[in-house]
């Protein structure tokens, strides 16, 4: 029994209600993105006094010209023992390394007394330093390892422990270092490390230390590690919450390069996590300036990065790097401001409270789309979809949202929701806008044919993504804690779904068991060499498609890296290269080739042009991204690939008509 189109009807009301109710649910984020355009550019202080200093400069000139043209923040690393000898404020030397040094005869002076008391301990550091020096360090240590490892000897500071351990340990700051920056027009960002032997008392007594400086500061961690991992990283993020610091997350492309213990601090100090990029210095070596600008303004652009932590470049063709490296942050801070954004003081993204009633209301809208695929590809494969089915499997998937609502976080829900919901309308798009078309004997006719079946899919595509976009909407995807479930997989469903419904419209499947019947004959006929090559070029070009989905895959080629520059130039958002160069024309000539009657060309353009449709929805699934850009980019992609895709098509009549003209003749 096949259902009844008033029961369809029933379920494409469902998912228009959905709709309405994502439409209120994205206002609600789009108050929110409004508001949040303030991107503090971050300078790396050591290496930036290091680049003054190699050349001869001045480094408080340097960062306060760095602040006059759009700077507003600068990392400063915490003292370590290894740093304030580097710097000739201190010299240390394990118990191991006096005797050894009392052996060759080359003990320093300031440790012949400890060693002539005889009052070396074993697995000891011993620090020398001026008074205040001494004192600041003897109340940090006491502070960060407790004090019964602590003690004055002979003019010195003993500290028990391994050398290697102790002299890496984060001191904290001196209150003149942050002064200094802040004379020059710069905001102290804290880059803290972490040590293996920290206690609970000792974290709490930095933190104490931290907000004795001042409040309001932002923490960005060094090396591998959060502070207080693996044992204290819930009490930092307390800890940190309650000084009312914020955690600068440092956005990463790979697991291997994530610090540990990330994923953990930032769901602890919600909503206190300011997103950051930074290039290393092994990609600044290879990348041209601009390419390394436009990296950094992608980032805030595209995906709601509000730090950009700039380290300096290796020098300019005819500059001093100095001079390079101011003229740098002036370009990323004009282009900033060129796209909408202001350069100034980082904030955290506020909490976005979304009324569970309007998500189970666009849950509701999603079950009746993954449902409606089903219908179609029942019909597709000669196994129609009883309306009892079609009910109850709508109103189990209600119940299920409503019933984990109570339970706690439903975010996986919400994922598998979101990518049944993108799978689906990806392909549905592309068979009911082909099912609106009919034969057209005029050029123009086949061309308006073309064109309106790519708009109504990617009306429809923009519906689907809209609803995605609503189930992901909160806190947690909009900074990337969370992202959008089975990237790979939604590009792929919706090529194969639309190649079996195409496949079934063109035949009149009386059950499922001809269906199969039907595909078992068409296995016996030969493997012509055509085919096995169209085969072998279709399956590499999915391996491609799967491989640039995501953060992890291919990189991207130069041509294409040219292409994204020019479009990025061109459009106010840059569209999608495989929307506009690849999906959207494909689809746009399927619909052509229907109105004209070339139906074995109809089949394969619209399972490519299904790749189109669901980067439409793969975008909005980026909750990351501000949503007024995405909306752009999908119209830019929509306007290029309709005029490529009408050109191509238009160009391919010409070809057709000029081939069968001698044909008709002869």
């Amino acid at each position: 029994m096949r259902l009844a189109w008033d029961s369809r009807r029933v379920l494409v009301a469902i998912a228009g209600l959905g709709l309405l109710a994502a439409l209120v649910i994205l206002a609600l984020r789009w108050t929110v993105e409004l508001g949040y355009h303030q991107v503090s550019i971050v300078l790396d202080g050591p290496d930036w006094e290091a680049t003054a200093a190699r050349e001869g400069r001045d480094p408080n000139a340097i960062l306060r010209a760095a602040a006059a043209r759009g700077a507003t923040a600068v990392a400063v690393y915490e003292w370590t023992l290894k740093r304030l000898a580097e710097q000739g404020r201190v010299a240390y030397a394990s118990s191991e390394e006096i005797q050894s040094q009392a052996v060759a005869g080359a003990i320093a002076p300031a440790f012949r007394r400890i060693l002539a008391g005889g009052e070396l301990r074993p697995r000891a550091v011993y620090v020398a330093a001026g008074p205040e020096t001494l004192g600041w360090l003897e109340s940090a240590l006491r502070d960060f390892l407790g004090p019964q490892r602590i003690r004055r000897v002979a003019g010195l500071l003993e500290v028990t422990g391994l050398r290697d351990d102790i002299e890496q340990i984060g001191l904290g700051y001196l209150p003149q270092d942050l002064r200094r920056m802040q004379s020059l027009g710069l905001t102290p960002v804290l880059r803290l490390r972490n040590y293996a032997g920290l206690t609970e008392d000792g974290l709490h007594r930095k933190v104490a230390r931290l907000v004795g400086l001042g409040g309001g500061y932002t923490v960005v961690f060094e090396l591998t590690e959060v502070l207080g991992y693996d044992r204290l990283v819930r009490e930092t993020g307390n800890a940190f919450k309650t000084a009312g610091f914020s955690y600068g997350r440092i956005e990463v492309f790979s697991e291997r390069r994530r610090q540990r213990g990330d994923s953990q601090l930032a769901a602890q100090m919600r909503p206190h996590v300011i997103r950051l990029f930074s290039l290393t210095p092994e990609e600044l070596q290879v990348l041209r300036p601009g390419e390394a600008r436009d990296k950094f303004v992608r980032s805030a652009r595209e995906r709601n990065i509000r730090l950009l932590y700039v380290r300096p470049l290796t020098g300019g063709a005819g500059r001093s790097a100095s001079e390079a490296n101011v003229e740098f942050v002036g370009a990323i801070a004009a282009d900033l401001q060129r796209f909408g954004l202001q350069t100034g003081h980082a904030e955290p993204l506020p909490d976005l409270a979304i009324p569970r009633r309007l998500l189970l209301v666009a849950a509701a809208g999603a079950m009746a789309i993954v449902v409606l695929g089903l219908i179609f590809l029942g019909d597709a494969i000669g196994a129609p979809v009883p309306r009892y089915w079609a009910y109850a499997l709508t109103a189990g998937g209600i119940v299920l949202t409503a019933v984990l609502f109570l339970a706690g976080p439903i975010v996986l829900w919400r994922q598998l929701l979101a990518l049944g919901t993108a799978s689906v309308t990806a392909a549905l798009a592309v068979v009911i806008a082909l099912r609106r078309i009919g034969r057209s004997a005029s050029r123009p006719g086949v061309l308006w044919a073309g064109v309106q079946t790519l708009w109504v899919a990617s009306g429809i595509s923009i519906g689907g993504g809209l609803l995605v976009g609503a189930l992901l909407t909160s806190w947690d995807f909009m900074t990337a804690a969370q992202v959008f479930l089975g990237v790979k997989i939604a590009h792929l469903i919706p090529v194969v779904l639309v190649a079996v419904l195409v496949w079934g419209t063109s035949r009149t499947p009386r059950s499922w068991r001809g269906t199969a019947q039907a595909l078992w004959e068409w296995s016996a006929h030969p493997l012509r060499m055509r085919y096995a090559m169209a085969a072998v070029l279709i399956g590499f070009a999915g391996i491609v498609l799967l491989a640039r989905s995501g953060n992890f895959g291919l990189p991207v080629l130069g041509i294409e890296e040219r292409l994204r520059t020019i479009t990025e130039d061109l459009f106010v958002a840059r569209p999608r290269t495989k929307e506009y160069l690849i999906g959207h024309p494909a689809l746009l000539l399927a619909g052509a080739a229907m109105a004209a009657g070339w139906r074995r060309w109809v089949l394969p353009l619209a399972a490519i042009g299904a790749i189109g449709q669901a980067g439409i929805i793969n975008s909005f699934s980026h909750i990351h991204t501000p949503l007024l850009y995405t909306l752009l980019r999908t119209i830019s992609a929509l306007v290029l690939g309709t005029i490529l895709g009408t050109l191509g098509t238009w160009a391919v009549l010409a070809v057709a008509t000029a081939v069968a003209s001698p044909r008709r003749s002869s």
